[in-house]
């Protein structure tokens, strides 16, 4: 019993192993409806696990989310027009660079993509 509950934590710790690393600062461009809008995502990574910020011309906002592979989700809350607003950004990783899809609170989903500065 006791080996098992050893081979599964080591399993466990080599599946986090496995995330790539995506920590560190990224300039994205969203391909919003009204043209381009830049962007820098900063990420911090513990495993599995992502926070940090995005910045943009409407300030700065933190972020969550989780990498598994070379597959990135983080999500974000934005204030429009005084209504909380849900963003969730959906990525795959290719070496220094990224992109993927952010869903504006289920309105539209629209693509970015960025690199590793």
């Amino acid at each position: 019993m006791r080996s098992i509950i050893v081979v599964s934590a080591l399993l466990l710790a080599s599946l986090s192993a496995l995330a790539a690393d995506v920590a560190g600062n990224w300039a994205i461009t969203i391909d919003s409806p009204q043209g381009p809008v830049a962007a820098t995502l900063a990420l911090k990574q513990d495993g599995d696990k992502l926070t940090g910020t995005i910045s943009s011309q409407l300030g700065e906002t933190p972020i969550t989310g989780t990498v598994k592979e070379n597959d990135l989700e983080f999500s974000m809350t934005m204030d429009v027009n005084g209504t909380a607003m849900a963003l969730t950004y959906k990525a795959k990783l290719d070496g220094d660079k990224i992109s993927g899809t952010l869903d504006f609170a289920g309105q539209a989903v629209i693509p970015f993509s960025g690199k590793k500065t």
